[in-house]
């Protein structure tokens, strides 16, 4: 009988004991855990927030989700249980309501604008126009945020009173769920004139509100207990709280300690 064998170092082929350990040691780059963190925002802070939101994203691996609507009902929907990391409010009596409640990370919020009225027609001339208008009564329907879930419709309420003008204009007023809608009315012709936040309407002719016209719209922002993400979320406050930040925030309307 014939046997034919291989011997074992003639069937694997040879490799140097130095090329085998440099191949086991060669390092995979670890690529950046992004997470995705989602912002409950007033829809006052909305079109603001975007902006920011677009530099942030530029720098960071993390992608931001915006969930916009009236602080009363996004306050609601955090009560009752909804996937948000951060909460950007309209006002600080939510936030510190949030907190007593023990749903705020480290029981922190921080105060991240200050907001301004402003009365708004798409076409006007001049801001002296407008207050001469809404003095005058001289149109159908003036647009201001629903009072009971929005703390610019609040501000409003107040604005109007200290005035003189709610109870003369009280049946001319159309209500919005949040000063975005507020501005969809007027910009659409479904209502005459328009009390927006001054963030909304910065860049065409409006009348601002004196601010001792109405109580101060705080708005803090606080991380919600239930974020997954807290370091992440942390970063992004810090980001908010950055001079570039505020310099946005500030350009767009809104008042800075």
């Amino acid at each position: 009988m014939l046997c034919f064998c291989l011997s074992l170092s003639s069937a694997i082929p040879s490799v140097p004991i130095a090329a085998a350990i440099a191949d086991t040691s060669r390092t995979v780059p670890v690529k950046p855990v992004s997470v995705e963190l989602r912002i409950a925002s007033a829809a006052n802070f909305y079109l603001t927030l975007k902006k920011l939101k677009s530099i942030y994203e530029a720098t960071s691996t993390h992608e931001i989700v915006i969930i916009r609507g009236s602080t009363g009902k996004l306050y609601a929907q955090i009560v009752r249980g909804a996937p948000y990391d951060i909460f950007f409010s309209a006002d600080s009596q939510r936030v510190e309501k949030l907190v007593q409640q023990g749903r705020g990370l480290n029981n922190q919020s921080w105060v991240y604008a200050k907001g301004q009225l402003a009365l708004w027609r798409a076409d006007a001339d001049s801001s002296q126009q407008l207050r001469e208008q809404l003095e005058a009564g001289n149109f159908h329907k003036l647009a201001i945020a629903n009072p009971r879930t929005a703390p610019y419709g609040r501000a409003s309420v107040q604005a109007l009173k200290s005035m003189e003008l709610y109870e003369p204009l009280k049946k001319k007023l159309v209500y919005g769920e949040n000063i975005s809608q507020v501005y969809q009315f007027v910009q659409s012709g479904a209502a005459d004139l328009g009390l927006v936040a001054r963030a909304y309407v910065n860049h065409d002719m409006y009348w601002e509100v004196e601010s001792w016209q109405h109580k101060p719209v705080i708005q803090k922002m606080l991380i919600l207990k239930q974020t997954k993400h807290p370091e992440q979320a942390a970063a992004f406050i810090k980001f908010i709280q950055s001079v570039a930040a505020r310099k946005i925030i500030e350009q767009d309307g809104y008042q800075l300690d």
